[in-house]
């Protein structure tokens, strides 16, 4: 299925969409989103050869992104990144192009690197973990994205205005294909975060329940964007 086993055939061959773990040798973006869509097989599960209608093709198939939606993130990925022929995930951690420092998740890149690393830090992610629920128990809501996001960037290089779009859009299109329907007001099972962004991994049988598309997406980046100016 796409990526190499020491042990010969990948475990999960034949069975299209289940998780597999990256082997030796698969390659993986800063974006966990992406990185769950090659593990569960919606992308090539070594991560390589991507092309851009491969991305379309699995942000729909994979989390049930409107046509429009997926058009404009692969598109526009892939002109800020001005990589027009396949990539691979790596190519993703070029930084400062779509990746960008003040992570949730992921350190900073180190002063002039080329690329940052890949790798879920535990300390940010527990520090996440630890600050979401406050406004409803058990779930991370846009106001507890809101109020991470300004203590992170308060601790990190200063983002420039494409790049704090960027950090509000794709936590609230998590929180909205992860969460639900409902998910802009009653926000995202923490176990179900937590199993997405340390695995990289969906549920078990989650299947998404609707359509997320880019007005739903605006209005959620908004209130995470409010909320911040409220809190500075």
């Amino acid at each position: 299925d796409h990526h190499s086993h020491s042990e010969g055939v990948c475990p999960v061959t034949g069975n299209t969409h289940a998780y597999c773990a990256p082997q030796p040798g698969d390659l993986r973006s800063p974006c966990p989103a992406l990185n769950t869509l090659a593990n569960h097989g919606f992308l090539p599960r070594n991560g390589k050869k991507i092309g851009v209608f491969d991305i379309v093709r699995g942000l729909k198939e994979g989390y049930h992104l409107s046509t429009f939606l997926a058009y404009i993130l692969s598109f526009g990925g892939v002109g800020l990144l001005a990589q027009y022929r396949n990539m691979s995930l790596a190519d993703l951690a070029r930084h400062n192009l779509i990746e960008h420092d003040a992570s949730l998740f992921h350190v900073d890149a180190h002063n002039e690197d080329e690329y940052a690393p890949t790798a879920v830090n535990d300390s940010l992610v527990k520090v996440a973990l630890d600050e979401g629920g406050r406004y409803r128990p058990g779930r991370m809501t846009l106001e507890d994205v809101a109020n991470i996001r300004v203590k992170r960037e308060a601790e990190s290089r200063p983002l420039d205005g494409v790049h704090s779009e960027i950090a509000r859009g794709e936590m609230a299109i998590a929180i909205g294909v992860l969460g639900g329907e409902n998910a802009a007001t009653e926000g995202l099972d923490m176990d179900v975060l937590r199993l997405w962004v340390e695995q990289e991994r969906l549920p078990d049988g989650w299947q998404p329940d609707h359509t997320q598309g880019l007005y739903k997406t605006y209005r959620m980046a908004t209130v995470v964007r409010e909320r911040m100016k409220a809190m500075k």
